[in-house]
Parts: C-alpha cells; sequence; structure tokens
C-alpha cells in the first residue's frame, strides 16, 4: 500500500501508518522545520516541501510512481478555531476566501483526482458549523464523491492525556475504541526535574526535554500561580481574553494542547518543555523535534496524537483487508 499525508507537519498523523505493508509514503508540507522532523524520525519516506495550493495530481504520482491507497490530510484550521477573532465568520466566507482555510479544498481536489481506497482529512469540530458541513460535501460531491462521513473524535476518551475534540471527515465511519488516559503527573512525572530542582537529578538524557528561559517577573508570576489559572492572557478580541500559561492540574488531564499555548508545570515554577507537551500528546520519546524552540512546540500543538493515528490506522487496515 501507498500512503500520502498532505500537510503533513511533525508526522503525527503518520505514525499511525508506518508498517510493513505500507511500501511508500509520501510526505508533504510547506514548513521546513516541521519536514525536517518527519524526515529525522521517517528516514525511509519521501518528502516534498511544496505550497499543496499549487499541487497538482500529477506531481503526486510522479513522485510516489502511482495513485496511492490512503490520503491522509490535515489542512490548516487556524480560522475555524475559537481563540481565532475572524470565527465568527461564515464558513463560506473563510473556505472561499483567501486564507488558508481555502486549502480545504485543495485536499478535497486531490483526494478527487487521486481516488484513494481511503482518505481522512483531520481538522477542528467547528469547520462543520455555520454551513462548514453542507460546504465540505458539496465541494466533495463535485469530486465525485459521495460518501462522506463526519466522524466527531474526543482523544481524551481514547486513552490521550490530554483533552482534544477533532473531527475527522472521511469515506469511513471511525469506531476507535475507548480507553482511560493517563492524568498529567503519570503521564510526565517520571521526566527529570528542572531549574534548581536538576541538581538533585542531573541526569537528562530525553530529547527536547530542555527548560525554556522566562523573565524574572514573569517567573514570579508563575510561582504564584495555582491550579487550573493563567499566569498569562492571550486577547482574542477587545473585549474576550483567553488564559494562557495555565498551572495544569497533576491529577487530571491536560486541557487542550496547541501551538499557542504554553503550560506551567504542576508542582515546578516553569514552563512545561517540548517533551512534556509532546507526552501530553501521546508522542514516545524516541520522537525528536527539530528546528526552532517555538516552532517545536507548533510541530506538537498542530499534529494528531500517535496514539489517536495508531488507532484509526487499525480500522484502515481492517476496512481495506
Amino acid at each position: 500500500m501507498k500512503v500520502l499525508d498532505l500537510f503533513c507537519g511533525a508526522g503525527g498523523f503518520s505514525q499511525g501508518f508506518l508498517s510493513p505493508t505500507i511500501k511508500s509514503h509520501l510526505a508533504i508540507d510547506i514548513n521546513p522545520y516541521a519536514l525536517e522532523t518527519f524526515r529525522l524520525n521517517v528516514p525511509e519516506a519521501k518528502i516534498l516541501e511544496k505550497d499543496i495550493n499549487c499541487l497538482h495530481s500529477s506531481d503526486i504520482l510522479k513522485t510516489q510512481g502511482s495513485r496511492p491507497d490512503i490520503i491522509l490530510a490535515s489542512p490548516p484550521c487556524e480560522e475555524f478555531s475559537k481563540a481565532n477573532p475572524e470565527s465568527r465568520r461564515t464558513a463560506a466566507e473563510r473556505i472561499y476566501s483567501d486564507g488558508t482555510a481555502r486549502l480545504l479544498i485543495d485536499a478535497i481536489r486531490l483526494i478527487g483526482d487521486l481516488e484513494p481506497h481511503v482518505f481522512i482529512i483531520e481538522n477542528v469540530a467547528a469547520i462543520q458549523n455555520t454551513g462548514g458541513k453542507e460546504i465540505i460535501r458539496r465541494e466533495f460531491a463535485r469530486a465525485g464523491i459521495n460518501d462522506v462521513h463526519f466522524n466527531l473524535v474526543r482523544a481524551h476518551q481514547h486513552g490521550n492525556p490530554s483533552r482534544r475534540l477533532r473531527i475527522f471527515i472521511s469515506n469511513l465511519r471511525l469506531k476507535i475504541p475507548m480507553k482511560k488516559p493517563l492524568n498529567v503527573m503519570d503521564t510526565i512525572g517520571d521526566l527529570p526535574p528542572l531549574g534548581l530542582e536538576s541538581l538533585f537529578d542531573p541526569n537528562n538524557t530525553f530529547p527536547n526535554h530542555i527548560e525554556i528561559p522566562v523573565s524574572a517577573d514573569k517567573e514570579k508570576i508563575i510561582s504564584k500561580t495555582r491550579w487550573g489559572r493563567g499566569a498569562s492572557q492571550f486577547r482574542v478580541t477587545k473585549t474576550k481574553s483567553l488564559p494562557n500559561w495555565v498551572r495544569l492540574f497533576p491529577n487530571r488531564i491536560a486541557t487542550s494542547i496547541n501551538g499557542l499555548s504554553r503550560y506551567i508545570h504542576p508542582y515546578e515554577n516553569r514552563l512545561l518543555t517540548v517533551r512534556e507537551h509532546a507526552r501530553l500528546m501521546s508522542y514516545p520519546d524516541t520522537f525528536v523535534f527539530t528546528g526552532p524552540t517555538d516552532n517545536q512546540y507548533n510541530q506538537v500543538g498542530e499534529s494528531v496524537p500517535p496514539l489517536i493515528s495508531k488507532m484509526i490506522a487499525q480500522e484502515v487496515y481492517e476496512h481495506i483487508d
């Protein structure tokens, strides 16, 4: 089988589809840092750095040799995020504008051209609101595809240690198994302490587990921040703000991990490291992130949790078999 991963990012969605039965894996994105992470962790994959808006199906056929059996796609979702001040606009205003939301149409275009056995588009659940679902069905119909299912997945209900509600638009109905998640400290508690605490345990061999420096003023605010409260605010509009730099509860699952948010360790007065973010998104410690630190956080927060990817892949394999 052959897999095509559009808007692949660091490769979280691809993680479940790395099996001996996959003969070719093509990953495409425009972010060079994310592609370098993908290349490092999946060296056997073919990598293409290209704007998918300018990508033709013939480019894929030339690179991969033939049509892919499985197409994964995670087009940008910022314009549908609740943290976006433009989120009140209708789906039509966003999808048919000049913004990144239009890339959803390009994903559907390529799926229609390449006719895979299975396609799965991942995005925020809000993409189906304000007419979004009808637009998506209409665009798939224009591409000759009428069997489209909108699968809502709450990652924490399937074992992911952080909350994450996403929609997986596919020609399959996905019924992945339920599983109880670990809480925050059960997930990250065995990682070596950092800062002054590291004097008692100086052995840190975990990749991407490096303390993020903050100013003295911020450090003072962090030290006074209680569980569940934010040490900072992210302004969405003139009248609306969302908490950021939230100190996580030790005995609960984490709130949604995303690229723009940072979190405070439950007990240590510091921000979580990229590795701790990655663990809360079910990445194994063997998965190494590259590039600038802020970009590494984005790579983690913008991805599909590998745990969820593996569950979805199992459904796909059973369908194809």
